[in-house]
Parts: structure tokens; C-alpha cells; sequence
């Protein structure tokens, strides 16, 4: 695929993975807009940064309505973690999670529908959580399943959209590491893979005409694309 004069929306493009990615597309000369309820430590060049709470449809389109050019590519990246056994998570990380990561996907695809082109790419990105669903954080991965799964929906309903779906093994950013212990967290260090290196890996699915997911294998701590 070539990105140049692409127009891509990311959310959750003010750090962490959605950061790498806006960054090798903004270098690939893409229009780059980012929706992050944050601002980025450091403003990209190239990048429109665009404060939105994805979790409101009012500031969702309010930031579709600054955006003139049909949107090629739509990257749904914002998440946040809580960690927690299932009957031991609290209802406030509950309905965070859930209005995050599955109401927030699913109110950016809905609002964006209007301005997205007819083949228009749509990533998701999910957690090998999603596809094996770990005991704890059993919320996130809860969420990341229903990401799988909306994926799916979408792929069989709206078959002229590219629907790509991520499912990323630890990667060094701030959502990994929140709630974790300190001896787990050397232990995911071992496997872990940077949002620079994760970000590379997104862009070749993205041009990948024959597949549509990535995935972590955790048996060999590599990726693979199917």
C-alpha cells in the first residue's frame, strides 16, 4: 500500500503504539490525525492532534468535522488496563474498560462511517488476550475478545471495508505496565518488543493485500500474519 496523501485517524495516537504508528506514517508522508483524550509529550510533524474522548459521540464529531478529505484508514488503538480476576474487579474498571475499549471502538466506526471511502481499511487492535482469555486482567481481555469478535461482525456486514485485526503480545508502554508487579514485569521484559518494532509490523499488515490479522505467538514470542 502506498500511504502517501493517505488520510489515517488514530486513536490513542498520543503515546505508546498509536505514537510509533502515527510517527512511521506521518515519515510515509500519510495525513495523519490523531483522537487522544491526552496530548503527546512531543507533537509530531505531520500529525493533527485532535483532544477527544472516543467514549463521547459529541467530540467524535466534533473532530470528524475538522477532518475535509475522505479517511482511507481508521485505527482503532486507544485502550487503557485494569488488571483483576473476574469476580474481583471493581464496576468502576468494569465500565471503564468497557466504554474504552468496546463502546469507544465501536462509536468510532459508527461516526466515521459517513466519511470513510468504500474500501477503506479499518485496524482493530485487540490483545493475544482476545483470543486466549487469561484468568487475570480478565475484564481486558473480556473487552479484547468483543474486539475479535465486532471485527468479525464487521468483516461479514460490510465486506467492502479491509477489516485488520491486532493481537500484540507485551509491548514496553505504559498500559503494559500498569497494575503489574515488579517480578512479573521482568518476566514480560524478556518477550517484550517495542512500540517502534510492534508499529513496523502494523504497517506491513496495513499493506498486506492477502492477510488480515496479526498475531503473538506465545509459544515462540513471534509474530505472525494470517
Amino acid at each position: 500500500m502506498i500511504f502517501k496523501n493517505k488520510t489515517v485517524v488514530i486513536t490513542g495516537a498520543a503515546s505508546g503504539i498509536g505514537y510509533a504508528l502515527a510517527k512511521l506514517l506521518a515519515n510515509k508522508e500519510a495525513k495523519v490525525i490523531s483522537f487522544d483524550i491526552k496530548e503527546p509529550l512531543t507533537h509530531l510533524v505531520g500529525v493533527q492532534y485532535e483532544k477527544i474522548d472516543i467514549t463521547k459521540s459529541a467530540q467524535i464529531k466534533k473532530g470528524l468535522d475538522k477532518i475535509k478529505e475522505p479517511i482511507d484508514i481508521l485505527i482503532n488503538n486507544a485502550g487503557v488496563m485494569r488488571r483483576g480476576e473476574l469476580l474481583e474487579s471493581s464496576e468502576e474498571d468494569f465500565d471503564l474498560l468497557f466504554d474504552a475499549q468496546v463502546k469507544g471502538t465501536w462509536l468510532m466506526i459508527k461516526n466515521a462511517k459517513s466519511k470513510l471511502t468504500n474500501n477503506a481499511t479499518i485496524l482493530q487492535m485487540s490483545s493475544r488476550h482476545g483470543l486466549s482469555l487469561p484468568s487475570d486482567p480478565a475484564i481486558y481481555g473480556l473487552c479484547n475478545s468483543m474486539i475479535h469478535e465486532m471485527s468479525e461482525i464487521l468483516k461479514n456486514n460490510y465486506p467492502h471495508y479491509k477489516v485488520k485485526v491486532a493481537y500484540p503480545g507485551p509491548i514496553d508502554t505504559e498500559l503494559s505496565k500498569y497494575g503489574c508487579g515488579e517480578e512479573d514485569w521482568e518476566k514480560k521484559k524478556e518477550i517484550m518488543h517495542t512500540p517502534a518494532f510492534l508499529a513496523e509490523k502494523l504497517l506491513e499488515l496495513l499493506g498486506n493485500e492477502e492477510k488480515s490479522k496479526l498475531v503473538f505467538n506465545e509459544e515462540d514470542n513471534e509474530y505472525y500474519f494470517e
